[in-house]
């Protein structure tokens, strides 16, 4: 089927087989324009007057649900995202881990997995690989979340994806996620037009623009401040001795932004990562960035929790324990 969005007139295409009785949203790659999909209804034969009346047919059954997996140490987090795909015909499940979640990809085999870069027991990174590593999981659509610890330097893509078919930073979630969930499950592809199709496009399927109503673009905000909310939540420790809980839990908090910040590192300088690791280089080619993680570090976390503790050297060197293994040096 082609579409061709109303704003910007790129067309495209893509599986229509999932599209329902109520039509989808999808947002233009380009443009980034809402607008919503419906089947186009041909008008039905004319019938006699003499003629019997047609036997009823059965209802076309609804669009099958798409299945997506979140996966995100933060239970919050998760419940936030789910909120928001709460409206759209998904089913959706939750993990918050990474071996938990890979072996819930084998087990459920789910239409998308949100997956975050930082996640425990495995990084998302390793959780991708091993997705694209089996050939029964290929149909699945990997979208990672990163959590971009300093938005005011990384102004750039991913120069590589380790096998995903895209990323979304955590602030754009509430606005694009369901769009890119839609345009990923029916294979929206850009189609270049040509001359001779210049003036032939109307008809290939029923588009219109569609504009958020003042509720919906406060549920967007609200949704973004408490997905904000809960990551200064999960990664500010504040400790509260003596109690020992309280400890406890702070030192989990420093462990997570340690591995948030290790893994934006890796998502954002795949190459540089590798080459530093393969020549025992990592900490000089990536020096700039590793002041800036360390600088946040030491701004998030307590010193009474730093002085006894190397929380995000140890989340370095385990990346860097990883990569050599899996580059076999």
């Amino acid at each position: 089927m082609l579409i061709i969005c109303p704003s910007c007139k790129a067309r495209f295409s893509f599986d229509d087989s999932r599209i329902g009785p109520q039509g989808i949203k999808l947002r233009c790659s380009k443009c980034r324009t809402i607008f919503s999909i419906s089947r186009k209804v041909e008008n039905p034969a004319p019938v006699s007057v003499a003629a019997p009346p047609a036997p009823p047919t059965a209802a076309a059954p609804a669009a099958q649900k798409v299945k997506v997996v979140i996966a995100n140490e933060s239970a919050s987090f998760c419940a936030a995202v789910a909120k928001i795909l709460e409206p759209e015909p998904f089913e959706v499940l939750t993990y918050n881990d990474g071996k938990e979640a890979f072996e819930a990809v084998q087990r459920v085999r789910p239409d998308v997995i949100l997956l975050d870069v930082a996640l425990p027991s495995m990084y998302g990174f390793e959780v991708c690989e091993r997705i694209r590593q089996d050939p029964a999981l290929a149909a699945v659509k990997i979208i990672l979340i990163a959590a971009i610890y300093d938005k005011t330097r990384y102004k750039r893509s991913p120069a590589s994806l380790y096998g995903a078919d895209d990323y979304i930073e955590k602030h754009h979630i509430p606005d694009s996620l369901v769009s890119m969930i839609y345009r990923h499950v029916t294979n929206q592809k850009p189609v270049e037009k040509s001359a001779k199709e210049e003036g032939n496009t109307a008809g290939e399927g029923l588009v219109k623009p569609q504009y958020l109503n003042r509720q919906e673009v406060d549920a967007q905000l609200d949704a973004r401040r408490q997905i904000q909310a809960d990551e200064e939540r999960e990664t500010m420790p504040q400790v509260a001795p003596p109690a020992a809980q309280a400890s406890s839990q702070a030192h989990e908090k420093a462990k997570r932004l340690a591995r948030i910040i290790v893994s934006d590192i890796m998502l954002y300088n795949q190459a540089k990562v590798e080459e530093g690791i393969k020549n025992g280089t990592f900490y000089t080619l990536l020096e700039d960035d590793i002041r800036e993680g360390r600088a946040l570090y030491e701004r998030r976390v307590p010193e009474e929790i730093r002085k006894d503790t190397s929380f995000l050297q140890a989340a370095f060197e385990d990346l860097i324990a990883k990569k050599k293994q899996e580059l076999k040096l």
